[in-house]
């Protein structure tokens, strides 16, 4: 193995702070193989080789040292810094999506979660911050339709990817059944709840918007949730929540889920929740896990 190589390998390792132990679980090999790369005593295969530039953030010519260490380093420091600068990384990303630019705005995401973003600060901190700014630029007619769902889709798509890579928490924790209100569309919110919840060690069954009410009775029936969150957007979806908590505590025998509200519909009425016949208002994780008193 070329000396190159195995010193790019134990280099790119110590600038991103892994210990041999923790390297080796993001490659899927034991430490003692981790050694013997920086040792020089084994050479990664053509697909570990990729895997390793992935997981470093570099290309292979860097990696295979074709490229200037310092310029890769001052690549990785500027990422490393954005962890800490949430602000800057929301701004980069939707500047991203408004310009079209969902493979780079997925690639800039991706990076900070290899760095070490957790997915409960990639998820609020970046996405939900984004989704509010379209939000109010879609209702200032700045940006169209079209721009708005796009951005929603790769947001979406990038949750789905970024879930799949997280280790659950081995925890008991409780069973929470999501649905938006009526023909509500405005659901990415709820969805990084239950997500953020699974992880935590919690189930979660996401239903999504315009379940009819008799079949949201029957789910509550069949799948007894310890917790039903309902969210809702518009103010004159309102109504619908009403009539959904009414059905199911009419024709639910037994013991009942916990009935928690949330969404953008109530956050300049924080009593408005009281209304529709809710047991508790939430708008975070952390409400919900507390509420239910796990």
């Amino acid at each position: 193995m070329e000396k190159s190589i195995s010193d790019n390998i134990r280099y790119l390792r110590s600038l991103k702070k892994y210990t041999q132990k923790e390297f080796a679980s993001l490659l899927g090999v034991a430490q003692t193989t981790v050694a013997n790369y920086e040792n020089g005593l084994r050479v990664p295969d053509a697909q570990k080789l990729q895997k390793i530039a992935d997981i470093f953030e570099v290309s292979l010519d860097n990696l295979l040292g074709r490229e200037s260490r310092k310029e890769n380093s001052s690549i990785i420091q500027k990422k490393l810094s954005l962890i800490n600068n949430k602000e800057e990384s929301f701004k980069i990303y939707l500047n991203l999506l408004l310009e079209g630019k969902g493979t780079d705005a997925r690639e800039f995401v991706i990076g900070l979660y290899h760095q070490g973003l957790p997915m409960k600060s990639i998820y609020f901190d970046i996405f939900e911050k984004s989704l509010k700014e379209v939000g109010t630029f879609w209702e200032s007619g700045k940006i169209d339709v079209w721009q708005e769902h796009f951005i929603s889709e790769v947001t979406m798509d990038l949750m789905r990817e970024i879930k799949s890579k997280e280790q659950r928490k081995k925890k008991n924790l409780c069973y929470v059944m999501g649905v938006t209100a009526g023909a509500e569309l405005h659901n990415i919110g709820l969805k990084m709840i239950l997500d953020t919840l699974e992880i935590e060690g919690g189930k979660s069954l996401y239903l999504g918007s315009n379940v009819p009410v008799q079949s949201l009775v029957n789910a509550v029936k069949s799948e007894k949730p310890d917790l039903l969150a309902i969210s809702v957007t518009i103010d004159h979806h309102i109504e619908s929540v009403k009539y959904m908590i009414e059905a199911i505590r009419e024709n639910v025998k037994g013991k009942l889920p916990k009935i928690v509200v949330g969404g953008g519909a109530f956050k300049n009425n924080p009593k408005l929740w009281q209304s529709t016949g809710a047991d508790q208002y939430s708008d975070s994780v952390e409400d919900l896990i507390s509420f239910i008193n796990i």
